[in-house]
């Protein structure tokens, strides 16, 4: 009897050094691909902190895989029927044109159905033997995080694999929903809550986050031909999206006026955004709302340009960040 019980902490032992080395490796992930949103990670609790990592680690990587920044090592070939009928379904139903190569969007789609395989296997309780798969397991037994939201997340994403171009507001808000506001959904359920609502204002954040990056990342994306601003809302200012290419739009009315409009559709969700923050267990306040802050300054930046974020990328300097960093670990509403 003494001896089974020996090899049972044995195995919980071993099975402990296991997740832990996990969590360590969606540490260094988060740590590598995003110095701003780890540094927000750090003031969470030890065990919050983990799984936020390993969250963090899954939607990086599926942003790296349809970046073309990122594939996995192991052989999935096991998976090419299936991609292979995916692709044809896609093309159909969707009307894309792939931006990349062939084999390029092949191979990122089949990477793409390789997480979903995943995470059907971490539904099923089975082993996993990857370690930011194994971290992500313990984190979804851990938290009450529904698996929908990070299939939705990767439907979202791979959109980017193909001519991106939205006609109406409501197409882009889809977009953020899907990329964005599912990551807070999924995020909620580890900083902690008891009031229903904070589901709706997550999702508004989420929102509001997203439609700051497509100003922030506008450059970058029309080099990747990803155009997020929706040709409709353009239009009602003259402007087509093959205009977004030409160097002196930034200091047209027509651009200048468009701004102020599609800033408006921005402050809308940052209002209902913010309502989510008092919601939040208090242990788990300062790092969404060091991110929330980070992202207003952003927008205020926009607006100081007058919109000009055409010419140059929309960033903070680094007095500008300690800044915010100081006034948001000062503020009374943390406590």
């Amino acid at each position: 009897m003494t001896s089974s019980f020996l090899l049972n902490d044995e195995k919980d032992m071993a099975m402990s050094e296991r997740v832990q080395h996990a969590y360590l490796e969606c540490e260094s992930i988060a740590r590598a691909a995003s110095s701003s949103f780890f540094r927000s990670f750090r003031h969470l609790p030890d065990s919050k902190r983990k799984a936020v990592n390993a969250l963090y680690a899954f939607c990086r990587r599926v942003d790296d895989i349809v970046d073309g920044d990122w594939l996995p090592e192991r052989d999935l070939s096991h998976l090419d029927s299936l991609t292979q009928t995916h692709c044809d379904e896609l093309r159909k139903l969707r009307d894309f044109n792939p931006l990349y190569s062939k084999r390029e969007n092949f191979e990122r789609l089949r990477a793409l159905n390789s997480f979903r395989e995943n995470l059907d296997l971490i539904e099923a309780g089975s082993p996993m033997s990857e370690p930011m798969f194994i971290a992500l397991a313990d984190t979804l037994n851990r938290y009450p995080i529904e698996v929908i939201h990070l299939r939705e997340l990767i439907n979202g994403m791979e959109d980017d694999l193909f001519d991106t171009s939205y006609e109406r507001f409501e197409d882009l808000r889809q977009y953020c929903y899907r990329v964005a506001s599912t990551v807070g959904l999924c995020l909620i359920e580890i900083y902690g809550y008891n009031d229903p609502n904070a589901r709706r204002h997550a999702v508004e954040m989420g929102i509001f986050l997203q439609l700051v990056n497509v100003l922030r990342d506008i450059q970058e994306d029309l080099s990747r031909n990803r155009i997020y601003i929706p040709s409709e809302e353009l239009a009602k200012f003259g402007i087509q999206q093959s205009d977004l290419k030409h160097p002196t739009l930034a200091g047209t009315k027509s651009w200048q006026n468009f701004m102020r409009h599609y800033i408006d559709h921005i402050q809308a969700h940052r209002k209902n955004a913010l309502g989510l923050l008092p919601l939040l267990d208090k242990d788990a306040r300062r790092s969404p709302r060091l991110m929330f802050a980070s992202y207003n300054a952003i927008l205020s930046e926009a607006v100081r340009r007058n919109g000009d974020v055409l010419s140059r990328r929309l960033t903070l300097n680094f007095y500008r960040k300690m800044q915010i960093a100081f006034s948001t670990l000062l503020s009374p509403n943390l406590k």
